[in-house]
């Protein structure tokens, strides 16, 4: 799922509103309640630096990846004391979102070249694995290429409201010739024709890594809603040790609407992770929070 512009524009400007500034607009650390502990530095990736922040301690760490067209320290800023409570998490802006320099004009970027910035960004960081990556929305086609490239350091994965390939062409042909149909993620067009050819080619088989996919209950897109529950149940697919759940009460910002289930995911994950075995059962993982077991 793509978050529409619209969207974006409503929840940095709530942001801005509700936390007096949560990081995203500014080039200083946050100093908001949710995240007025957190780390917060740049690292160049080749001649313009990336922001990010980390908290808590413990491994594996869990890599948040934000959505389409906004930062990481704005986006999860409510759920990472929750997720730092386990593990250690960090999330960073993408190039042009958030605290994030703008990335020089780059013709024919991809995900995948999002990704090998996310991999300078912990490699320079000095954020070691294993990791476990936490994406939201588009960042779901960053996290998937990531993993792809490195499987013998990503160890699990929680999708929230994940993107999807089979939603490319579809999104084309609903904005037709417009340039709404584009996707640009911080002021970069993408080349989201590549993208979605390798992420059907490379990022569609993970083992037994432990996967939990989270969708909302509400639709908040202007596709189809089958499309968006046929694609969201595909993606538990990509593993043979995954759980869907729709979280009760949500829209498309989980993290957001029901916080409980973001960090009950990401609890079980890191949990199945240092035990080196299986996720538990949906009803064992989900019982007590508002989500209801789809698959697993």
């Amino acid at each position: 799922m793509r978050v529409r512009t619209v969207a974006v524009v409503l929840l940095a400007s709530a942001s801005i509103v509700v936390t007096s500034c949560t990081g995203a607009f500014s080039s200083s650390p946050s100093t908001s309640p949710s995240s007025a502990a957190l780390t917060f530095d740049k690292v160049d990736v080749g001649g313009y630096r990336l922001a990010y922040e980390c908290l808590g301690e413990g491994t594996p760490t869990i890599i948040a990846e934000a959505g389409y067209n906004t930062g990481g320290t704005t986006t999860f800023a409510g759920v990472l004391q929750d997720l730092a409570a386990t593990t250690r998490v960090c999330t960073y802006d993408r190039a042009g979102t958030g605290n994030s320099d703008a990335r020089p004009k780059t013709p024919g970027l991809t995900s995948e070249d999002q990704a090998d910035e996310l991999q300078t960004v912990l490699t320079t960081a000095g954020i070691q694995p294993p990791y476990v990556l936490l994406a939201h929305s588009y960042g779901g086609f960053v996290a998937r290429l990531f993993a792809a490239d490195h499987r013998d350091e990503v160890v699990g994965m929680i999708l929230i409201e994940s993107s999807h390939e089979d939603e490319i062409a579809p999104y084309r042909r609903y904005y037709g010739s417009s340039p709404d149909g584009d996707w640009v993620d911080g002021g970069s067009r993408l080349d989201i024709a590549a993208t979605g050819r390798a992420l059907q080619t490379r990022a569609r088989d993970f083992g037994a890594m432990p996967l939990i996919v989270i969708r909302a209950e509400r639709y908040d897109d202007v596709l189809s809603p089958a499309l968006w529950r046929r694609t969201q149940a595909d993606l538990a697919t990509l593993s043979s040790d995954s759980i869907e759940i729709e979280a009760l009460g949500s829209g498309h910002f989980v993290m957001d609407d029901n916080p409980p289930v973001v960090a009950t995911a990401s609890d079980a994950v890191v949990v199945a992770v240092r035990a080196g075995g299986a996720l538990a059962s949906c009803a064992e993982i989900f019982g007590a929070v508002g989500a209801r077991c789809l698959q697993g």
